[in-house]
């Protein structure tokens, strides 16, 4: 049965015994493996069909992350703590306290642009909002393009020359991490990202698949997978990410712990 909530002014799918979206439709849950990993790339290009400019980034980002709690702010992928008398590991910011200075958000490329080959520029892969993120300067910077590695605790922080993102997070970055992955292909293969190994398959890192699993979808992440899912508005694609849909998907595709499964049509 479908339930539906409201979250600034669009509705958004429960992810408890949700039925699957009419997104989906066309595809074949019966395949697994590379056959259902094709179907979905194909579907989530096909109907890609708004291409955000870098500019509007901005404005895309002030609404998709608006914080669940308090709308007037941002949540700031990698903060962890509002009364940190370091700016920069705070969880949320005002909105409007956009640019390039100390205190100010910018915008985060999850999958580092210069780890894409070629490098995913300001457009295309590089200005696509399923995977740009609201982060404070500071900590931006301290992340810069360094790949992603397991670890505990809400703090995020560098560690061995890489990046763990804090207990909030590491689902949303193995999801976003994945989405780029079938949407965009080799450009930007998650072995570029992970300080990990490839137990369960080649191109998968077993962090991510570790993360999809222990992490469960947030309600910031549904609410930005229906924002950007609909293009009547302003700055929707009108393409979804699958694994916030269903995190399951991911262990059809690429095997490993087993994710929920929200939908009960598929096995």
């Amino acid at each position: 049965m479908k339930k539906v909530l409201f979250i600034f002014g669009f509705s958004a799918l429960t992810i408890l015994n949700a039925q699957m979206p009419k997104y989906y439709k066309s595809i074949n849950f019966n395949k697994k493996g590379n056959d259902l990993k094709k179907e979905l790339a194909s579907l989530i290009k096909t109907t890609h069909k708004n291409n955000l400019t870098y500019k509007e980034l901005w404005k895309a980002l002030a609404i998709t992350d608006a914080d669940t709690k308090n709308p007037k702010n941002v949540a700031l992928i990698y903060g962890f703590n509002d009364q940190s008398k370091n700016k920069d590991e705070n969880r949320t910011r005002s909105k409007t306290n956009t640019g390039g200075n100390k205190g100010q958000w910018s915008r985060e490329h999850v999958y580092p642009k210069s780890l894409g080959k070629p490098n995913l520029g300001q457009s295309g892969p590089g200005a696509d909002a399923h995977m740009m993120r609201p982060a404070d300067v500071t900590r931006n910077t301290k992340r810069s393009n360094l790949p992603f590695i397991d670890g505990t605790g809400k703090n995020s922080k560098r560690d061995n020359n890489a990046w763990y993102p804090g207990n909030e997070w590491k689902g949303d970055i193995a999801r976003i991490i994945m989405y780029m992955y079938v949407r965009y292909g080799d450009q930007t293969h998650p072995n570029r990202v992970a300080k990990s190994k490839n137990t369960y398959h080649k191109d998968m890192p077993d962090l991510f698949l570790k993360w999809n699993a222990d992490d469960p979808v947030s309600k910031l992440e549904i609410q930005r997978n229906n924002y950007l899912g609909n293009l009547a508005n302003t700055f929707g694609q009108g393409n979804r990410n699958p694994f916030i849909d269903n995190p399951y998907l991911a262990t059809k595709i690429w095997g490993g712990p087993k994710a929920k499964n929200n939908w009960k049509e598929i096995k």
